[in-house]
């Protein structure tokens, strides 16, 4: 039986020889990583989730953006999970981590050390990796398996043309700014239409195309319908949870399966798909963001919403729109009910939400990222707003996505 000092000494050596990173995990929890790096570089709980039931020995996934990450179980011991990877079949570049920040969730400080060390793993293409983990598998399982026989995520053999292929059509993706929809991009899409941001909405998905469900339907009318059904049904659930009429939203719901239905053209499905995410963020945002036809008004909630992440004040939205602070914190609260700071507090909170359900960050991490004074005022802040913690939050998956909580707008 190999020992785990043995699996410490072989994935080590294997970092070592390769340059690709290497992680030891134990039901979902890190125990070793190599090399050594900072904890804003570990993968993301949601990658490491998806190999947590796998029935193989070995399995592998894409990340939204196009790198991948392979597994290994040892047999004789069961519970561990060794993952190799990110990896990239190109040097990782600009637009990839401009979805690593938020995926990892990088604060600024942080992101050139974290450039960095993806910037120094050796671009492999997938078989490449493959083959490694048959290495690891042949050494902690004894068997005799080719990198080209392997099983891929849904436990299938692939050949080498399917594997080289299925490569060529990330990367051919990557370049068009196409990516992969795992259940990473699922959930950004459905984040925005919460969230009511429809400007990122349409930057995320300005090609319908960039939306790629599994098939589960034997042509592509049907499975774009398919798709777009559930679609339309989680979004009609978010939007819901996030204050819209919940019979106006069935109502939204039933006119986009009905019109659905009637469409013969792939593309019109498609088109119809991104209208309505489209359709229920703008209402969500109806509802989240204050109302105003008062273009100085826009202006500044805009402002707010692209520098959630930032030591935002109201003193600094004030002088983006030109006006002095209690002149503009004045006009702000007369027009909309509520203070600047209020405003700038909620969409913090609602961003720290996500956070806490999509990731695994820490609260340290999660209060510094949306800047709070400290991880207390950040704790503080959202019991009094959700009455509940963040951690009894993040606990209790039952109340994501759901309007369980009292008071939450």
């Amino acid at each position: 039986m190999i020992s785990f000092q043995d699996i410490k000494n072989f994935c080590q050596l294997n970092y070592l020889d390769s340059g690709i990173p290497v992680y030891i995990y134990q039901k979902g929890e890190l125990l070793q990583a190599f090399p050594e790096q900072s904890p804003c570089t570990y993968p993301p709980k949601h990658y490491i989730a998806e190999f947590t039931d796998m029935t193989d020995t070995v399995a592998h996934s894409f990340t939204s953006y196009g790198t991948y990450f392979v597994a290994i179980k040892p047999k004789d011991l069961p519970e561990l999970r060794i993952i190799l990877g990110p990896a990239n079949y190109i040097p990782f570049s600009d637009s990839d981590f401009h979805f690593m920040y938020s995926d990892y969730v990088v604060v600024p400080e942080e992101r050139m050390n974290f450039k960095t060390f993806f910037q120094l793993i050796p671009p492999i293409t997938l078989s490449g990796l493959l083959a490694k983990a048959a290495i690891f598998n042949y050494f902690l399982n004894h068997e005799m398996r080719t990198h080209l026989s392997l099983p891929d995520s849904d436990r299938t053999s692939i050949s080498p043309a399917q594997t080289e292929k299925q490569t060529e059509s990330v990367y051919r993706q990557k370049e068009d700014f196409h990516h992969n929809n795992s259940h990473e991009i699922e959930s950004m899409i459905l984040h925005l239409v919460e969230s009511g941001d429809v400007e990122g909405l349409k930057n995320m998905t300005l090609q319908p195309s960039a939306i790629h469900p599994g098939t589960f339907a034997p042509n592509q009318l049907r499975q774009l319908k398919n798709a777009h059904i559930v679609m339309t049904t989680l979004a009609t659930r978010r939007a819901i949870s996030s204050g819209v009429d919940t019979d106006e939203a069935f109502l939204l719901s039933d006119s986009y399966i009905q019109t659905a239905e009637k469409l013969k053209d792939p593309a019109a499905v498609q088109n119809l798909n991104f209208q309505m995410l489209l359709a229920f963020t703008q209402k969500v945002r109806e509802k989240l963001i204050p109302k105003t036809s008062d273009e100085t008004l826009q202006r500044a909630i805009h402002y707010v919403l692209q520098h959630i992440n930032c030591p935002v004040t109201a003193a600094e939205v004030a002088e983006h729109v030109g006006f002095s602070r209690s002149y503009f914190s004045t006009y702000f609260k007369e027009q909309l009910g509520f203070t600047i700071s209020a405003f700038i507090l909620r969409c913090k909170l609602e961003e720290g939400k996500h956070l806490l359900q999509f990731t695994d960050k820490p609260l340290s991490v999660i209060s510094n990222y949306l800047c709070f004074s400290s991880q207390s005022h950040f704790q503080t802040a959202f019991k009094k707003q959700y009455h509940i913690t963040p951690l009894r939050f993040r606990r209790q998956p039952e109340l994501h996505g759901r309007g369980l909580l009292e008071n939450e707008r």
